[in-house]
Parts: structure tokens; C-alpha cells; sequence
């Protein structure tokens, strides 16, 4: 099977499985316990947690250890619950289920919402944003790198819009962004973002699945009681062989060589051109590329279903998506195309290719060819 899945999931490094055994048969201790088994997990959690700070470009006392990226967006976005009151919430119409359905959660909740679409490219634009901001704005959230069309937001624009806006309306500004995507495929420097949140998970760079980092600039209330783990934001347990495990995977993803992946996308991009019906979404990303990470690619090749084209192409021994891998089945499965402005034909049709560190320039030109001939096949039947 020729792995093509990538923004999905990625496989674990080696070395992130070796840490987490010897943490879970070593380490064994509870990190709030005071007797030496306690104190020594204690130490390894509060060195993961320096290390990814220091990775990340933040305060160790920034860092929460929670489940992941799901967990991390649920809890910011559900921290308005505990204000008197919960305001507007500005959200970005490309956000990943894990934030986007909690923001509509809200909305039922009391909350209004306003849901800012980007334009056809991907890119939502800082006029706009600054459109949509009002007295009434408590949390702006927009995700850095979408998992569907790899478009990457210009967050220091938007950011300095929001803080704008702060200064105007006298209140504070909530701006979180979701960069479980982002992490391990294009640079994130916490400092120069300045977000006041951002979350982050594990298996999307090479570490275990079920772990994740918020990132959290102040202090804030949350839902969660309990034994005041994590300064009590987070409270319960700390998944120490996981966390372990995670900070050596987020490492080794930091030391990779994101040059080959350009290559890489080189070839896809030209392959995929060469393809009769074949359309690459959206079209601004070969002459635009800075604007997207070269890790993702959104195709479509109207009128063969997206949904028929990843069966049959998994049958043949190649695993690709057709978007979102938490949407599978589900009807906001191509949400993003849809939110960008392509009509139904496009989005029903569109399947996601996303490349990693082992991707061979080998297994894309047998995919580019097994492709061609999958399409062709099914155009006519």
C-alpha cells in the first residue's frame, strides 16, 4: 500500500515508539505523587514541557498537555460559557470540524455567530475581517493551515487587525487558532503569530495519537474540575509516556527537510495537469504557491465521485481521501470547497492527496500513472 493519507495521520517515528515504552516500563510514577517514582515523572514532564516550549517559542508555563486538537479547540471555545457574557464569535468558514462544530454548539447556546468565507484561493482577507468586528467580538478563530486544500491564512495580518480592534473597542480580543495541520509542515513561531491560543497534536507530526499541546498566553477559565493538574485548566493525569513521546516526535519533525516535499509537489502538480478533466484545487496554488504548504493537494476530476475514485484507488493499492478524515461519511466532508466557491459538480468530485517524509518520488509517479488510468476508466462507465 503506497501511503498518500498524510494530513490524516502520520506514521510514528521509531524513536517516539521507543520513548513512550521506556516511559510507561521506567517512568511509572505519578507526577503529583512526592515519594522518588513521583518526582522522576515529575522532572520528564516538566522537561517535555520546556522543550516543546522552547520548539514552539513560548513560556514553558504556556504549554497544557491535553488529548489533542479537538480537546484543546473545545476547551477555548467553551470557556465563553463561563463569562457573563458570551459576545460574538467571528469564526472562519474553512475550520475543521473540531472547531467549527463547537462554534455552532454555541450558537445554539446563546452566542451569535459570524462565519467570515474566504475567497476562491483559500485566503481570508484582513478588510474583511475587520468588517466583521464589532464591540459585541469576544473570540476570533481562524485555523493556519487548512487540512483540505493546504492554504495557509495570513495570520499576522489578521492578528494585527484583532489587536487593532482591541485598542478601539477598550475589551479584549480572544484570537485562537487551530495548527494541529500546520505543525511539522510549515514553520510556527508562537512569538511572532501572537495568538492568545492555539492547539496542536501529536499524530500529525510523527507522534502518538490521543496527545496534544494548547497553547495558552494567560490563564483562562475552563469546565474541567479535578485534581489541578496543568495549573488546573487541564486537570487529570498526565499522559507522561505520550507526552514523552510527542516532545521527541515534534524534534525529529523540526529537523526534516521540507525541500523535498517541494519537489515532491512539483511532480504531483505537473502529473495531475497532464490528466484529462483533472482540476487542481484551487487553481491559484500553481501560481501561487507560496500561499500553500506543499504537503496537501485538493484534485478533482468531474464527473468521477471523489468517494468512487478513493475506493477504487485504494483497491489498486493507494491510500488517498476525499477530505477531512474526521468528516469521512459525513456531508461536510468537502465543507472547504464548498465555503471557497466551487459549485457541487467540483466538490463532489474532489479527493485529497497528502505527502509525508516517506513519500518516494517513485510512489508519486506510480500514483500520477495508476491515476490517469483510474480516471479514464471511470469517466466512461
Amino acid at each position: 500500500m503506497i501511503y498518500l493519507d498524510w494530513a490524516a495521520t502520520t506514521p510514528p517515528y521509531q524513536e517516539a515508539i521507543d520513548v513512550m515504552a521506556n516511559t510507561m516500563k521506567n517512568i511509572y510514577g505519578n507526577p503529583s505523587s512526592a515519594h522518588a517514582p513521583g518526582l522522576e515523572a515529575k522532572a520528564l514532564l516538566n522537561e517535555s514541557r520546556k522543550k516543546c516550549a522552547e520548539m514552539l517559542n513560548c513560556k514553558a508555563d504556556q504549554i497544557i498537555f491535553t488529548s489533542g486538537g479537538s480537546e484543546s479547540n473545545n476547551m477555548i471555545i467553551y470557556s465563553l460559557l463561563k463569562t457573563r457574557d458570551k459576545g460574538e464569535i467571528i469564526v472562519c468558514g474553512l475550520e475543521h470540524p473540531a472547531a467549527g462544530l463547537p462554534v455552532q454548539n454555541m450558537a445554539k447556546m446563546g452566542a451569535k455567530v459570524k462565519q467570515l468565507n474566504p475567497d476562491k484561493a483559500g485566503l481570508i482577507h484582513p478588510e474583511k475581517l475587520a468588517k466583521a468586528i464589532n464591540e459585541k467580538t469576544r473570540m476570533v478563530i481562524v485555523m493556519l493551515l487548512n487540512n483540505e486544500t493546504g492554504v495557509i491564512q495570513p495570520l499576522e495580518e489578521l492578528i494585527a487587525v484583532v489587536r487593532e480592534a482591541e485598542i478601539k473597542y477598550g475589551r479584549p480580543i480572544h484570537f485562537h487558532s487551530d495548527m494541529v495541520q500546520a505543525l511539522g509542515k510549515i514553520p510556527v513561531d508562537l512569538q511572532k503569530y501572537n495568538v492568545d491560543s492555539a492547539s496542536f497534536s501529536a499524530h500529525k507530526f510523527g507522534g502518538p495519537r490521543g496527545i496534544g499541546i494548547l497553547f495558552l498566553k494567560k490563564d483562562r477559565e475552563f469546565l474541567f474540575l479535578g485534581g489541578g493538574q496543568e495549573r488546573g485548566m487541564r486537570p487529570g493525569t498526565e499522559n507522561l509516556a505520550s507526552i514523552a513521546s510527542m516532545t521527541r516526535a515534534l524534534e525529529l519533525s523540526l529537523q526534516e527537510d521540507h525541500k523535498s516535499m517541494k519537489k515532491l509537489m512539483d511532480l504531483l502538480l505537473e502529473g495531475v495537469s497532464e490528466i484529462p478533466n483533472g482540476e487542481i484545487l484551487p487553481p491559484e496554488r500553481v501560481s501561487r504557491r507560496e500561499n500553500y504548504c506543499d504537503y496537501i493537494l485538493s484534485l478533482s476530476f468531474p464527473p468521477v465521485p471523489g468517494e468512487v475514485l478513493a475506493r477504487v484507488l485504494n483497491e489498486k493499492g493507494f491510500a488517498i481521501s476525499t477530505g477531512s478524515a474526521c468528516s469521512t461519511n459525513k456531508k461536510s466532508k468537502t465543507a472547504a470547497l464548498t465555503v471557497m466557491g466551487f459549485d457541487r459538480r467540483i466538490s463532489f468530485s474532489s479527493v485529497r492527496v497528502s505527502i509525508g517524509r516517506d513519500t518516494t518520488f517513485e510512489e508519486v509517479d506510480e500514483f500520477l500513472k495508476t491515476l490517469g488510468k483510474t480516471v479514464e476508466e471511470l469517466a466512461v462507465i
